[in-house]
């Protein structure tokens, strides 16, 4: 897999780079302000639509709500504010003024999975606003630890959206931190997944397997390691296998956890 090439931000705050981008007019768009301080990381959001209809609230002063970046299912990047400014843009509450926010078009079903291309934009945005800010590329599940976080971790402070931004595309951080990884040392990018996995009920076990490079076997090993059991869905339906009351290739439940080494 070919990596990705890195974005930068200019002397006016604008990402440019080898992707598909585009910035915001009026810039910054009208729901923000300017007094961020420090950064402490970037958190991913769902829009619970696509890119047109989130451009298009985001510009209307009734909105009050905006965030710095967000991605179409092709992968288009739309910055809506400047970065290095102080630009707050207003997408999670308390977390606003020190955290970057990412919004990711999905359709209007935060369970569908981000796309080749979603993931490969968000890589290089993540590379680009953590170095720009000398944020570690690490996963966060806590406001108090820098990072790769996600809108809901904050709880009622950053706006109470639990669901935000689903487990399947939370589930997909490590992937993105892997990549970019590659993009920053320059090396080749991640061909296999590496982390946690949460199924959205589109894969068998065999398909699943196949889809993280690994074998089943090797599948179900690494995740009764990680999480001390298989966890009650995931034993029913390797239960109803061995009984023949579902076939080999019957599809895995949404919400099922895997981990991959």
């Amino acid at each position: 897999m070919t990596t990705p090439g890195k974005l930068t931000v200019g002397n006016d705050g604008r990402v440019t780079g080898p992707a598909s981008i585009s910035h915001n007019d009026p810039f910054p768009c009208v729901n923000g302000t300017f007094g961020s301080g420090a950064m402490s990381g970037v958190l991913m959001h769902t829009m619970v639509g696509d890119l047109p209809g989130t451009v298009s609230w985001f510009n209307n002063p009734k909105a009050q709500a905006s965030a710095h970046f967000g991605i179409a299912q092709d992968g288009e990047i739309h910055q809506f504010g400047p970065i290095g400014k102080g630009w707050i843009a207003w997408h999670a509450g308390a977390a606003n003024h020190s955290w970057y926010g990412i919004e990711h078009a999905d359709a209007g079903k935060p369970s569908n999975p981000l796309t080749d291309a979603q993931v490969t934009a968000s890589a290089q945005l993540l590379e680009c606003l953590t170095a720009f800010a000398g944020l570690p590329l690490q996963i966060s599940d806590s406001p108090s630890v820098k990072g790769y976080g996600w809108h809901g971790m904050g709880g009622q402070p950053w706006g109470g959206h639990p669901d935000c931004p689903g487990e399947v595309r939370k589930a997909q951080r490590p992937k993105i931190i892997a990549l970019a990884m590659a993009i920053r040392s320059g090396g080749s990018a991640p061909e296999g997944f590496h982390g946690e996995y949460v199924t959205a009920g589109l894969y068998s076990l065999a398909q699943l397997a196949a889809k993280l490079n690994v074998t089943p076997a090797a599948l179900l090993r690494m995740t009764a390691v990680r999480f001390g059991s298989f966890g009650d869905p995931l034993a029913a339906y390797l239960n109803a296998i061995h009984s023949g009351t579902k076939p080999a290739g019957a599809i895995l439940p949404k919400g099922i956890r895997f981990w991959v080494d």
